[in-house]
């Protein structure tokens, strides 16, 4: 979508998914070993009690979610960065997370060749928990 097209406050929803035990050692072998991650027997003595996904693998996902919803498409020039990335809940195996993306700002270059959007993401779990929150900026074309 061209960046005229969004609106403030515009809100996205991404299809749910499931994160299961697999997904979580794989993903942790490869980007994340911490031993909460990968080690379900020295997990299950952590503060958390079982393996829990690692929070760059529980935004991976959701963010695949929402690319695959092609929304941005061709349109999109490039991210500039997130945000104040919050992971406010461990996400266990067979969690269901969706993602909620809400056009926060809308901002035209100086040159009015492309536009950058802020885009609030919040992660949440099938009891509607809030399992992450961050803010992610990305240039469109106008």
């Amino acid at each position: 979508m061209k960046f005229d097209t969004f609106s403030l406050g515009e809100q996205f929803f991404t299809n749910p998914i499931t994160v299961t035990e697999e997904d979580i050692i794989d993903f942790a072998n490869k980007y994340d070993p911490q031993y909460f991650h990968v080690d379900r027997n020295a997990a299950e003595e952590s503060p958390y009690g079982s393996l829990i996904a690692s929070g760059f693998h529980t935004l991976a996902v959701v963010w695949s979610e929402w690319i695959k919803m092609d929304i941005l498409g061709r349109d999109c020039l490039g991210g500039v960065g997130a945000d104040e990335i919050r992971w406010r809940k461990p996400v266990l195996a067979n969690d269901q997370l969706s993602g909620q993306f809400t056009i926060a700002d809308k901002k035209k270059s100086a040159n009015g060749k492309r536009g950058l959007l802020t885009i609030d993401v919040v992660i949440r779990n099938q009891k509607d928990e809030e399992v992450l929150t961050c803010n992610t900026n990305v240039y469109v074309a106008v």
